[in-house]
């Protein structure tokens, strides 16, 4: 059969070059070259052999021929045959499939030029594969093609799926792809421009035309991922105190190490101190985390953790911030300073990663006691504020602190300030003025109220001027003490003449206010002088003093007041009676302490002056007095304190000394009444002059036996006594008053320790509850003169 169809073709063939060549005898001798153009048969078959002549149109022979298959140059072989003469070429396909089908190229070539001519030859059957896709590895992020072609007529439709939930056999079911990433060539291969690590997996390839069965072919996309984070950079925020965690979740292909560094230094996973790093395998990597429980200020940095596997590796950043109350503002100054406000400065802190919101001011004053903290708000643009309504002259502490979300910082140092002064705003109080001898007032006021001082006061004017008087007042200047309240001695008035009295406070910027006018008579006589003290021994618990006084003070003088304190202690007082030796010992003292003393003398006119002040210095060593009586009695327990020494001791002198005075008292009233009988024997017996009936008195002897020793004298007679005896005799009775109601104020008064001048200012000292011994002798002497 087929060598039958073969020499039919030889003969058609033939045919055709005869009649080429016949009708068109010149065309084959231009200069030009020309293919004719030629067809394959429509519609053929599979299995069949198909023939295919290229002549010549026109054109200068010889010719040389070539045939070419989708632009492949076609070698004799089983499956093709050419024959070629000089002006023609046949080229027969044997045994045609689909895969024949393709478009065939004649090119002749002569000696005036070339020309080529394609048709094309479609085999019609089902699809046979031209490319099979085959499993690929492919890097993540890299470009993918996958090639997927097939033989066909007609053209075959190539489509990829993408096999669902693989390693799930409980569901299953194909994915088609998505068109915006994944793309399929004509030729049918598959292709993206950026592989993620979930487009791994198993993918399918299907090819179709209609006839026969279908191509399909499933292969894996094998993701290769190399350790990488998808979050480069992180800022965690935790309070100061709190716990927290920090996380780093790297993807790709286990195996994977992670590893820290804090600020660039590296975190040990065997010696972390604070920090503690946890490692576990996820689905997609690895997850490390580093925990820190108990943030502080220290934590505050950068922590980068850096992942590696067999792919790759990369870093990741998280910037951990501690969030906490501000720190304290640095630099407080105090700028400029009024009587009334002050300016204050100072440097932005470091806020504590929170914005400041806020400055406080607190301030408050510094006087040596509690006083209010008074605080004043400032907006957080500002570094600078002036403090208002402050007290002039006044010692204040002030500091800044800062505040933000998370809580109020640490105060600033504290700055010293003083106001500037201003003159004190209130005048001195309880002014009183008291007459003290012929031209002497003394003058007792307490400081005005200390938060009208406005400043240090300096000290006080002490006006003074006659009432009847129209000038102004004479002022004398007072040092400030700083006592509890002042005292002065103004001296050489007018006798019996009436003062107005006014004291004004002063400080470093002026006068206040006088006080009240007070008036006040000067008396016309004056009190005692001040005795001349002296101390003449000591020893660790006693000091013994003596003082001169002037004898024409003696028969004014009820007793003596002697003043004393240890260092900076308050003023004790002990009343002294009015005895010829005048020496004193003063007793219970304690050890190597300094002690300051001064005397006055009391009477019905008034107190004197103050002596001069002696310092003097106990003996032994400073420090407490032992009163212990376990030093006598040892092993008893702890006496009572009413039978301790420092109360025992003054109680006992206190019955010895009441004791005494009895004794004494008792023995010189019998001393008088021996001598009152001596005398009386001698006495003839005649009529006084002051009898009422002319008969003489009863004699003292006669009532002796019916009175006692001791009484009051008897009422004065209504008539003129006769003059009094000689000096023989002493007075008709003697009395030592110590607690009298006209002197217990003067006995308390506080005076200076010298007088200044012609004017002497007296030092405020106030009475404590010192020790008072009251000393008291009453002896009563009577007698009956004969006339």
């Amino acid at each position: 059969m087929d060598h039958c169809y073969s020499n039919v073709f030889c003969g058609w063939m033939m045919v055709v070059i005869v009649l080429l060549i016949s009708l068109c005898p010149d065309s084959l001798t231009t200069g030009t070259l020309k293919i004719q153009s030629f067809h394959f048969p429509p519609n053929p078959t599979e299995h069949t052999n198909i023939q295919v002549v290229c002549g010549l149109e026109y054109g200068d022979l010889p010719v040389e021929f070539q045939w070419l298959k989708n632009g492949v140059l076609i070698a004799k072989e089983s499956l093709y045959d050419i024959l070629s003469s000089t002006s023609v070429s046949v080229l027969m396909i044997k045994n045609v499939t689909v895969k024949s089908s393709g478009n065939y190229t004649c090119s002749a070539m002569g000696p005036n030029g070339k020309d080529t001519y394609t048709a094309e030859l479609l085999i019609k059957g089902p699809p046979k594969w031209r490319t099979i896709p085959r499993d690929i590895v492919v890097s993540l992020g890299s470009p993918l093609q996958l090639p997927c072609s097939a033989y066909g007529y007609p053209t075959p439709n190539i489509f990829w799926t993408k096999v669902l939930c693989l390693g799930h056999p409980s569901v299953k079911g194909n994915e088609e792809l998505d068109k915006s990433q994944w793309k399929t060539l004509n030729d049918g291969t598959l292709t993206k421009t950026f592989i993620r690590y979930g487009d791994g997996g198993k993918y399918t390839c299907t090819i179709s035309n209609g006839i026969g069965k279908n191509l399909q072919k499933s292969i894996h996309i094998i993701v290769r991922v190399p350790a990488r984070f998808e979050e480069k950079f992180h800022v965690e925020r935790v309070h100061r105190g709190d716990s927290v965690k920090l996380e780093c979740d790297a993807l790709g292909d286990n195996p994977m190490t992670i590893s820290w560094n804090k600020d660039n230094d590296r975190l040990s996973r065997v010696d972390t101190g604070r920090y503690q790093i946890f490692d576990r395998t996820t689905e997609g990597g690895t997850l490390s985390e580093i925990q820190v429980h108990g943030v502080d200020h220290s934590d505050n940095g950068i922590f980068t953790c850096l992942a590696k596997n067999a792919y790759g590796e990369d870093q990741r950043t998280i910037k951990l911030i501690v969030l906490e109350p501000p720190s304290a503002p640095s630099d407080v100054r105090v700028d400029q300073t009024w009587s009334r406000s002050v300016r204050i400065t100072w440097m932005m802190p470091y806020s504590g990663n929170s914005p400041v919101n806020k400055y406080i001011i607190q301030y408050w004053q510094n006087q040596g006691t509690p006083h209010r903290l008074e605080e004043e708000t400032v907006s957080s643009a500002q570094t600078s504020t002036i403090l208002y309504k402050l007290q002039p002259g006044t010692s204040y502490v002030v500091r800044v602190m800062a505040e933000n979300d998370v809580g109020k910082g640490t105060p600033s140092e504290n700055r010293h300030f003083l106001t500037s002064e201003e003159e004190p705003s209130a005048s001195p109080t309880d002014v009183s003025v008291e007459a003290r001898g012929a031209g002497t007032l003394h003058i007792k006021w307490k400081a005005p109220p200390k938060d009208q001082w406005n400043g240090q006061l300096k000290g006080y004017y002490v006006g003074y001027k006659e009432t009847s008087s129209t000038d102004s007042y004479t002022y004398k200047h007072v040092t400030f003490s700083e006592g509890l309240s002042e005292e002065y001695l103004l001296q050489h008035l007018r006798k019996n003449t009436a003062y107005g009295i006014v004291v004004v406070a002063f400080n470093s910027a002026g006068r206040g206010p006088e006080s009240q006018e007070i008036g006040k008579i000067t008396k016309d006589t004056d009190p005692p002088t001040a005795p001349s003290l002296r101390v003449t021994a000591q020893s660790e618990t006693t000091i013994t003093i003596k003082w001169r006084q002037n004898k024409g003070d003696a028969d004014m003088i009820s007793h003596y007041i002697l003043f004393y304190k240890e260092n900076s202690n308050t003023w004790n007082e002990v009343t002294i009676p009015h005895i010829k030796k005048k020496e004193y010992v003063l007793q219970s003292l304690r050890p190597g302490s300094i002690y300051c003393l001064y005397l006055q003398a009391a009477s019905q006119k008034g107190n004197s002056n103050p002596s001069k002040t002696l310092t003097v210095k106990t003996d032994g060593a400073a420090g407490p007095m032992e009163w212990n009586l376990h030093a006598v009695i040892s092993g008893e327990e702890e006496l009572p304190e009413y039978f301790r020494l420092p109360v025992l001791a003054p109680v006992s002198a206190s019955v010895a000394i009441v004791i005494l005075v009895v004794i004494v008292s008792c023995m010189a009233v019998k001393k008088e009444q021996t001598r009152y009988n001596r005398d009386i024997e001698t006495v003839t017996e005649k009529i006084y002059p002051y009898s009422m009936n002319g008969t003489p008195p009863q004699r003292y002897v006669d009532v002796e036996k019916t009175r006692p020793l001791l009484q009051p004298p008897p009422p004065p007679p209504p008539f003129p006594l006769p003059p009094p005896p000689s000096d023989d005799y002493s007075a008709p009775y003697a009395t030592l008053p110590v607690n009298d109601a006209n002197n217990s104020t003067d006995r308390r008064r506080n005076f200076g320790i010298g007088s200044k001048s012609n004017e002497g200012s007296i030092d405020s000292r106030r009475q404590g509850d010192g020790n008072m011994i009251q000393e008291r002798a009453e002896v009563h002497h009577h007698y009956d003169h004969a006339a």
